[in-house]
């Protein structure tokens, strides 16, 4: 049998990785006595890494992968788990549904999405919600966004995103960022890329109260959604936690504006803060024109 490190405490990144490992397994069809015996282990301590109540070593994970034929998925996750601060267990796992995609229905509530993002605004956006890490650490959370963008390319799946009025007003980084931002979502939503709406102030509630989530469909497999929670993100396969997001979905994308709407409000906004720039650049531009002229005139 191989020798396995000491069962530890659970933790929320193992509790993530063991997810990972579990919902991989169980995609590919495989028992957990069969991956066991595979493994050359008892079942009981495959439960237990599906569990996150026992730590693996990386050798372990990235034979979980050949044997499951998920190239990398595990592996990745296991080191989200183990490098502190870096890029999160869940991460691989969304990244590869995301490749996988026909449809994606996504709600943000806070921030734009980080499928659109640019890299300055996924940059100051790790930093506001991570700001504890190195610039090493935040540069991989940054590519790993990135990557993520690679299926909006040649022949990207349909996407249709519904985002609060905040998502497009909150200034993350600064106000040059915002802009940059918007004129991006203004760009995808132009060539057809993304489907987006926003919902304008509202000050009563509405069904998207709950929180930000996704719902992933597929060419052959059933749907999925994922929710976001303060560390990280849950994926779920219950078909009725599914309905239950597309309902939720369908309601705020009728409280909405309407896609052509939506981007004349959003092109106001980028406009407004355009004109906060030139304004900030003249007072500048004569601030230091002055402070010449005194240093002339003493």
């Amino acid at each position: 049998m191989n020798l396995e490190p000491h069962a530890s405490p659970p933790k929320p990144e193992l509790v993530q990785l063991g997810h990972v490992i579990k919902r991989v397994r169980t995609r590919s069809g495989a028992k957990q006595k069969d991956l066991a015996s595979a493994l050359n282990v008892v079942p009981s301590t495959l439960s237990s890494w599906e569990s996150g109540t026992r730590a693996m070593s990386e050798e372990t994970a990235r034979k979980i992968d050949q044997q499951l034929d998920s190239p990398g998925v595990v592996h990745r996750a296991w080191r989200g788990a183990h490098e502190e601060a870096a890029v999160p267990s869940w991460y691989p796992e969304v990244e590869q549904l995301e490749q996988m995609i026909t449809e994606l229905r996504e709600y943000q509530s806070q921030v734009i999405p980080g499928l659109i993002q640019t890299e300055a605004y996924a940059r100051a956006a790790n930093r506001d919600t991570s700001p504890g890490v190195s610039d090493g650490e935040l540069e991989k959370m940054v590519k790993a966004r990135m990557r993520r963008q690679l299926i909006l390319e040649d022949t990207p799946p349909l996407i249709y995103m519904v985002l609060e009025a905040t998502a497009v007003t909150r200034v993350i980084g600064n106000r040059r960022i915002l802009a940059g931002q918007l004129e991006r979502v203004l760009r995808l939503m132009e060539k057809r890329v993304v489907r987006l709406q926003v919902v304008p102030p509202n000050p009563g509630t509405h069904p998207g109260a709950s929180g930000p989530f996704r719902v992933y469909s597929f060419a052959d497999k059933p749907m999925v959604a994922s929710a976001e929670y303060q560390q990280g993100e849950i994926l779920m396969d219950d078909s009725r936690k599914v309905q239950s997001c597309l309902a939720v979905f369908s309601a705020v994308q009728a409280e909405a504006l309407s896609p052509g709407q939506s981007a004349e409000y959003i092109r106001k906004i980028k406009e407004e803060l355009d004109e906060h720039t030139a304004q900030t650049h003249v007072a500048q531009e004569q601030l230091q024109h002055g402070q010449r002229e005194l240093r002339r005139g003493g």
